[in-house]
């Protein structure tokens, strides 16, 4: 490539590459963003190159186009640090004119406009330094060919297999972040995902409500807190026996705490584990989220003012359930706004909005807090502060290389991160000394080279393993929780429980009765009967109980496995 291109390559990568460029050094995003907008900022080469003659005026063109879709992305940056995405498009386009003003208010600075002003004149002394070029047709197609085939491979690759989803997908996945695609991509991205959610929104509100649901009396104002985790395995926590004190703040209070030892998630994965984990639905049916109230759906009927904290990421094409799930609350806190999952958001973003919860005057309130507590990557998911395992002590290395021992290191650190988050939000809720009760678990374990041969990390539905599903349980309650001293002072934690049941279990700790209670599914009541474990997925496969775990028998998962109906 001869010089000018050189030059002119520079201006557009700096238009179009700038805020990923600073995503990354600032510490909000991999590299990723930048390698992507690397790729994709050498396409706008191809005019200049059939076109060299003319690369002053293309290039002031091209300029001013990348200039103004990237000064958004740009000020969004500068404000917050984050990186502007189709989840904060949902935001900005839900908050109302007020709401709006607000953020103007507090956010505007003369230093941000200065920088952004700054930014264009730097842009434009830049485009003055270029000047006409000239390349042969043969070398135009050359170049041309080869740039195509870099920024389009991974969409090509899809292609060729007829896999045009996954194409759209990984063109998505790498344009997206990239002016002027950025706010194209993102915009369409939002529309699309916004219309899956209200969909399914509108589909659950028309579920009626459950019959005959009555609560207990309370001895004042109720803050109930429900603490879900992300990639979380019991395996890895000191509070349940792991050799390394990864539970340092918890095992402080230990004595407040009912720690229940023998819990699992129902699928190793968050969107199909919290479908059940959050409705009526399990293993055996599936699909009763679908029919049935969810756990904040419930306990909206039952009076209580409910808040979704989230640290997950908010609008992708994954997560659009969460989305349902947090938009069936009365308010929500999306903290969480970006593209990749490899990228810096610490869980301690969601202390501020727990506080200001707690502090809403409501007589009965129910807040859920989502973290993203020890999700991969798991080097992303703690400050340096707590980067405190860094080599092999208190592991069994036999089989182990560099690279795992590593990556251990690093998942222990989260678990020690997640145990300070979680002691804050219990030490949080204890100051405000009203009657309160707090229930954390996870949505589903993490293998991390934990199962012999110790060759595998991750999540794989297809070959359980028994840390891919252990998960913690945990509850803390105020001193005069109603229920305190007849329920949980005689409940056996070590009873066997599939988490998908956990509605029943809040549902009794909370003192809800409706028809159709099931006594025996809440592992807090004097009438609950352990269960089995079964895994896998229960639309295309037949389910088998989780090696390492009790079997019970069960008429129902015989029928369900003879390819039966099990409703009535």
């Amino acid at each position: 490539m001869k010089h000018p291109f050189l030059r002119a390559y520079g201006l557009f990568l700096l238009l179009g590459g700038l805020t990923q460029a600073l995503l990354w050094l600032f510490g909000a995003a991999s590299l990723e963003g930048f390698k992507d907008a690397m790729l994709v900022t050498s396409l706008w080469l191809i005019p200049l190159w059939w076109q060299p003659q003319r690369l002053r005026t293309l290039s002031a063109l091209i300029a001013l186009m990348l200039g103004i879709s990237a000064l958004p992305g740009l000020a969004y940056f500068l404000v917050y640090r984050q990186e502007l995405t189709q989840s904060l498009m949902m935001i900005l386009f839900e908050s109302n004119q007020s709401e709006s003003k607000e953020y103007l208010h507090n956010y505007f600075s003369w230093w941000i406009l200065l920088a952004l002003l700054s930014f264009i004149a730097i842009t434009m002394a830049y485009w003055r330094t270029l000047q006409p070029a000239t390349l042969s047709k043969t070398k135009a197609s050359v170049y041309t060919f080869l740039v195509l085939l870099a920024a389009f491979a991974s969409p090509l690759k899809h292609i060729v297999h007829g896999q045009w989803f996954y194409a759209y997908k990984s063109f998505n996945k790498h344009f997206s972040g990239v002016p002027p695609f950025q706010l194209a991509l993102g915009y369409m991205n939002y529309q699309q995902q916004l219309e899956e959610v209200n969909q399914t929104l509108l589909t659950m509100n028309r579920i009626p409500p459950l019959s005959q649901l009555s609560e207990q009396a309370k001895p004042g104002p109720t803050t109930v807190v429900l603490v879900i985790g992300e990639s979380t395995s019991r395996l890895h926590m000191s509070l349940y026996g792991y050799g390394r004190d990864t539970n340092p703040e918890l095992n402080k209070i230990r004595h407040e705490l009912t720690v229940f030892d023998n819990v699992y998630a129902p699928r190793p994965n968050t969107i199909e584990s919290l479908q059940q984990v959050l409705t009526f639905a399990d293993q055996l049916h599936p699909d009763d989220y679908k029919t049935k109230p969810s756990l904040v759906a419930m306990m909206k009927q039952a009076g209580y003012h409910t808040t979704w904290i989230t640290n997950q990421q908010t609008l992708t094409g994954r997560n659009t359930m969460l989305t349902t799930f947090a938009k069936q609350a009365d308010k929500q806190y999306f903290l969480n706004n970006e593209r990749r999952q490899n990228a810096y958001s610490f869980d301690e973003k969601v202390l501020d909005p727990f506080a200001e919860s707690l502090n809403d005057p409501h007589p009965k309130k129910l807040i859920i807090v989502h973290l993203l507590g020890t999700h991969m990557k798991y080097s992303y998911r703690y400050p340096e502060k707590f980067d405190v395992f860094k080599t092999a002590q208190g592991l069994l290395t036999k089989g182990m290389d560099e690279e795992k021992i590593a990556l251990i290191n690093s998942y222990d650190n989260a678990i020690r991160y997640n145990d300070w988050i979680m002691a804050q939000l219990i030490s949080m809720l204890k100051a405000k000394q009203q009657h309160s009760l707090l229930v954390y678990f996870s949505d589903h374990g993490e293998d991390v080279y934990d199962t012999a041969p110790h060759d595998f990390q991750g999540r794989n539905e297809a070959a359980p393993t028994l840390p891919m599903y252990s998960i913690p349980l945990i509850v803390w309650h105020s001193d005069n929780w109603f229920n305190a001293r007849t329920m949980l002072a005689n409940v056996d934690t070590h009873g066997q429980y599939d988490n998908a049941d956990l509605i029943y279990t809040l549902a009794d700790l909370v003192g809800l009765s409706f028809d159709g209670f099931r006594p025996d599914e809440s592992i807090v009541n004097a009438q609950f009967l352990p269960d089995s474990i079964l895994v896998g997925d229960p639309h295309i496969g037949k389910l088998q109980t989780l090696p390492g775990t009790k079997h019970f028998p069960d008429s129902e998962v015989a029928t369900w496995n003879a390819g039966l109906p099990t409703r009535d």
